[in-house]
């Protein structure tokens, strides 16, 4: 009977003991699996349709999920650590053309920023960087929004430091300073395709919108 009791004892001390190795072994998997979870989690705290465009960094969005910081039906954002051209200037329309073309009636995701009182500016609008929509409905990891207004032309980088966002993450290259563009070089692969092709689709859009205000000018006549 004591020897029973003792290989008793062994086997149930080796079973926990593989018990432990085995928990040990979910929670490593579970962090494999979560921290990539995790980062992509804030790309969509919420996302809409943009309905508007304001200028080149600025538009309206119908939202369809939001957070507690969404209050409305329809939000203005803002994008984050970017200015483009003001209206009043020769480059501010081309800058508003491109984003028209680009987001206009087409779902975005957003990275509203944590650090701002209720995630907005003095003005009231969201802080966010803007994420395009893939094939599959899900938002683009890469390039954001924001970074391809500033590849484009159409913008130029200004780092605020009162926000959560760090803009050397949106591009390989270490960041220059503030307010100085981050990487210079020309884009490579999918991202150089990517912005040809918004361009060419931006002029596109511009074409056919003159097209379309010429024959209601006409009507009108």
């Amino acid at each position: 009977m004591g020897f029973r009791r003792d290989i008793s004892k062994r086997y149930l001390k080796g079973d926990n003991k593989t018990r432990i190795v085995s928990l040990r072994l979910l929670c490593l998997l579970l962090c494999f699996i979560l921290i990539p979870i995790a980062s992509l989690a804030a790309q969509d705290e919420a996302y809409g349709i943009v309905t508007n465009v304001v200028d080149g960094d600025t538009f309206d969005i119908a939202i369809e999920k939001g957070d507690a910081r969404t209050t409305s039906d329809v939000e203005r954002v803002r994008l984050a650590d970017v200015n483009s051209p003001e209206m009043d200037t020769a480059r501010g329309p081309l800058a508003r053309d491109f984003t028209f073309a680009v987001l206009m009636n087409k779902r975005v995701y957003l990275d509203i920023d944590d650090q701002s009182s209720n995630g907005r500016d003095t003005y009231g609008r969201l802080i966010a960087v803007v994420y395009l929509t893939g094939f599959y409905g899900q938002p683009l990891t890469s390039p954001n929004f924001n970074r391809l207004l500033v590849d484009s032309g159409h913008a130029e980088l200004n780092n605020f430091t009162n926000n959560e966002f760090v803009p050397s993450n949106w591009w390989s290259a270490e960041s220059s300073g503030n307010g100085q563009p981050i990487n210079t070089e020309p884009l490579e692969g999918f991202a150089q395709d990517l912005l040809e092709q918004l361009k060419q689709s931006a002029g596109q859009e511009a074409d056919k919108a003159a097209k379309n205000a010429w024959e209601q000018l006409k009507r009108q006549l």
